[in-house]
């Protein structure tokens, strides 16, 4: 059985209960311990007079019924006040008993017990059956027969009520222990509840069922500028369910709703995604933790419009930095093809027809001849050098026709063995990544060039689900592992700044090697949109999604 007792706040409204359980075994002992006679009758009825527990001829049941007479005895008493008397009634044979009971203003709880008549008149009839004796033995007789009754019933009575006054004093301990408890609980929630207030993001908490159980300042801040009705602005609604009935128009929703379901069913343990919302662009980041057994999950929403605005202007500074250093690399190729070789042919020239005057004199022969060596040697050097240099037209002939027809060239000139694969369906790549690709092949070919004194090269170009991958080898001296740096070739700045280049289009690039040949890979998405998605024209107003925008229905303000 559960005895309850009821906790209220300052207002008179109840904020919990506590309840100590007794076991119908424990209270069947405690009746057994007070010992009647046969045929007497011990029970303990409920608040309703319903049996608990009782116990009649040393045999505990508990479906005997408090006697009729005694319901109508209580009915106008009041329930908080404690009660004990006698009152005749019949039990449920018909057998006429003398009740004996107690009822406790604490627990709305009744004990009793009943004695058959029988039992106090026995005395007094087999006093007037044997004696006839006078009438103020008679009164004696039955004075002493009501006392020793009324003793016999007094005690155990007496008894459980201490017993239940005991308990109710572990109840109040109890409730005093919980008490304590919920005051710790309510100070840690207000910590929680500040720490979630000094944060800029949108934060909600959903419970095991993706029901919004609390958000924080930013969260109400949002919602009151976005014109959200609800005083809760959520709290109480299932966020999923949310999301899901905003995916019907926004891909970005369905996201979410499936994330946040991942995250409640424990397929993930963490959750993340960037998106737009009018003019403002948000990263959503969502965590599963585990609370008091339960399962809940924490949604923040962080404005990242500046960040994004940010990363879309250095991506057009570098794209403005790389057109000039095309630019300047087709000036400085050009000028090396038509100006710079033409003056060592012109060299070239005159130190033939001085050859030819020295005919008389080997020694100035063999010097002029190695002169004439060097000469050739930088023609070779410069032809080789303007073409890595002068860009190819990529737009006209495409990426892999474009790479294939440059490193064939490269090779020729450079005088090494090329083993060329590019895959042509690598030709619809976006034109930033064709171009980047283009770049981080020229950058190691010239690499190649100054420091390997390879023999062989090798480029690998193909496509590979939605990426495209560069792989190029060469067999030269490789990569010293030398801890000095002046004892490794340096790769320059070309390479570090396509390494960014290649970070900005959502890729990776990679310069490995040791004493053996260097290997450059890069990797980039076939398809690419500035900072993961393309940003909405100022005039577009897409399904509000950030917080809790998508319940108010409207494009959230700045």
């Amino acid at each position: 059985m559960a005895l309850s007792l009821r906790l209220d706040e300052a207002d008179g409204r109840m904020s919990g209960f506590i309840t100590t359980v007794l076991s119908q075994a424990r209270l069947g002992r405690i009746l057994a311990d007070e010992t009647v006679s046969a045929g007497w009758t011990k029970g303990l009825y409920d608040r309703k007079l319903l049996p608990i527990v009782t116990e009649r001829d040393g045999q505990t049941e508990s479906d005997i019924p408090a006697p009729p007479a005694l319901a109508a005895r209580l009915a106008d008493a009041g329930p908080d006040s404690t009660i004990e008397g006698t009152v005749e009634a019949t039990d449920g044979g018909g057998v006429p008993v003398l009740v004996a009971y107690r009822r406790s203003g604490a627990t709305n709880w009744t004990t009793t017990v009943a004695v058959p008549l029988t039992d106090l008149n026995a005395p007094i009839v087999g006093a007037l059956w044997q004696m006839a004796g006078p009438a103020a033995l008679l009164v004696l007789a039955g004075g002493l027969a009501a006392l020793f009754t009324t003793r016999q019933i007094e005690e155990p009575l007496r008894t459980m009520s201490g017993q239940v006054i005991r308990a109710q004093r572990q109840v109040g301990v109890l409730s005093d222990q919980v008490l304590a408890h919920e005051e710790e609980e309510r100070r840690a929630k207000g910590l929680l509840q500040a720490s979630l207030d000094a944060l800029s993001a949108h934060i909600a908490i959903l419970d095991a069922g993706g029901t919004v159980i609390a958000v924080n300042r930013a969260w109400h801040r949002f919602a009151g500028r976005n014109g959200y009705p609800s005083a809760g602005h959520g709290i109480g609604l299932n966020y999923v369910d949310v999301c899901r009935s905003a995916a019907s128009g926004d891909i970005d929703a369905l996201l979410v709703a499936e994330g946040l379901a991942a995250l409640l069913n424990g397929a993930r343990t963490e959750f993340r995604t960037q998106y737009a919302c009018g003019h403002r662009w948000f990263l959503l980041r969502a965590a599963r933790f585990m609370h008091t057994g339960a399962v809940h999950v924490v949604v923040a929403h962080e404005d990242v419009t500046d960040l994004i605005l940010t990363k879309r202007d250095l991506a057009e500074t570098a794209d403005r930095l790389l057109h000039l250093q095309d630019e300047e690399r087709q000036r400085i190729g050009a000028e090396l093809h038509d100006s710079t070789t033409q003056h060592l042919t012109a060299a070239g020239l005159g130190l033939a027809r001085a050859h030819v005057l020295a005919s008389g004199h080997p020694d100035i022969q063999a010097a002029l001849g190695s002169v004439g060596t060097s000469i050739d040697e930088a023609q070779r050097e410069i032809r080789t050098l303007s073409f890595l240099l002068y860009p190819p037209n990529l737009e006209r002939d495409g990426l892999s026709l474009t790479l294939r027809d440059f490193v064939h060239g490269f090779a020729r000139r450079a005088g090494l063995m090329a083993r060329v694969r590019i895959d042509p369906a690598i030709d619809p790549a976006d034109a930033n990544v064709c171009w980047a690709m283009l770049r981080v092949t020229q950058e190691a070919l010239a690499n190649v060039r100054r420091h390997a004194q390879a023999s062989r090269i090798s480029v690998d170009v193909r496509t590979e689900g939605d990426m495209l991958r560069l792989r190029i080898s060469d067999d030269g001296i490789g990569l010293s592992t030398n801890s000095s740096p002046a004892s490794r070739p340096r790769l320059g700045v070309g390479i570090p700044g396509m390494q960014a280049r290649v970070r900005q289009l959502g890729g990776e690039l990679s310069v490995t090697g040791g004493r053996r040949g260097v290997t450059v890979h890069a990797a980039m998405p076939l398809v690419f949109t500035a900072d993961g998605a393309t940003l909405k024209p100022s005039g577009a107003q897409p399904e509000p999604k950030s917080g809790f925008t998508s319940m108010a229905g409207r494009e959230p303000s700045r």
